[in-house]
């Protein structure tokens, strides 16, 4: 038997709910949007059509379907699931994977926001606030607002606010502050365009990515150390075009915005491909966009270190 599960944001007198864990949860049609918790589809949903929406790239969404248990979804908060259990027992087994360390550990966003009832009184001092900004030509984010209140940062995703812990976010923004910004190098060498792998390929190994895709570099990442046709034709590349200069380890490069300028949860999404790279054992480093180009004094005076001086 399946069943469309859904988790709800507080204690409804709906039919058809059940309690696990001191959480309600409701079986059967879906139940109005403000009354669902938001992020229940990313922490336990096969295939959810919630990430995309928020602009993170679909490998966030972690399936649970290696044992059969969890189908699918229906939206963003509902789950298809097989009924191979008393109810209560699946409802408990259910919010134990909502709650389980090892999926906070692979989706960090997880912990970093939690959403706001939708009948809170903040909510609509949010909208009011949001509304006057709109209204006024104010930035607020394109895709999305993102707005500070009383202290408290909180974005606006899937017609639903969420408050963002400050903890976590300056830990966040630390991160990404610590990666370092190699634009005068890039700026120094001569590099070739590439039509796959990366936008550029520079005379001292570096990959650049001048596109925000950032899943394209991660992607990359895995190729290289993984696939052996992947390092021989970056390095054949590299050696037709240098061939006085030895190839060594690539360094993968994010031409863009200054990382503390992007929207949240594009920053979110940036540290999760920049962990994945550094966890295949590459420097990462970030460059202006576009990527200025110089020449360099010969003999050479100026003390800007390169990576492999010649």
């Amino acid at each position: 038997m399946k069943l469309s599960v859904h988790l709800l944001m507080d204690k409804t007198d709906l039919p058809d709910t059940y309690e696990s864990d001191g959480r309600q949860f409701v079986v059967g049609p879906t139940p109005p949007r403000e009354l669902l918790v938001p992020d229940f589809g990313i922490r336990v949903a096969a295939n959810s059509t919630y990430l995309p929406a928020i602009g993170l790239d679909p490998e966030w969404s972690r399936a649970l379907a290696h044992d059969g248990l969890v189908r699918g979804m229906t939206g963003s908060h509902a789950l298809h699931v097989e009924l191979r259990q008393p109810l209560p027992m699946l409802l408990t087994e259910l919010l134990a994977r909502y709650s389980s360390a090892r999926y906070r550990a692979d989706a960090p966003l997880l912990d970093i926001i939690r959403a706001v009832p939708s009948r809170s009184n903040v909510v609509a001092q949010l909208d009011l606030t949001l509304g006057h900004r709109v209204k006024a030509g104010l930035n607020v984010g394109l895709r999305e607002p993102e707005l500070r209140h009383r202290g408290e940062f909180y974005v606006f995703a899937e017609n639903h606010w969420f408050l963002v812990d400050r903890l976590l976010l300056a830990g966040l923004e630390g991160k990404l502050a610590a990666i370092p910004d190699v634009t005068g190098e890039i700026a120094l060498q001569p590099c070739i365009p590439l039509a796959h792998h990366a936008d550029l390929l520079t005379r001292d190994m570096d990959l650049v990515f001048t596109t925000q895709s950032f899943a394209r570099a991660s992607a990359t990442a895995k190729r290289y150390r993984e696939w052996p046709h992947c390092r021989e034709e970056l390095t054949g590349l590299h050696d037709a075009n240098w061939p006085d200069c030895p190839a060594g380890e690539p360094r993968f490069v994010y031409a863009l915005d200054p990382p503390g300028a992007l929207p949240f949860l594009t920053k979110v999404n940036l540290l999760h491909h920049v962990t994945r790279i550094r966890r295949r054992g590459f420097e990462v480093g970030f460059a202006r966009r576009p990527v200025p180009t110089c020449s360099l004094p010969s003999p050479r005076t100026e003390g800007l270190p390169l990576r492999n001086p010649h």
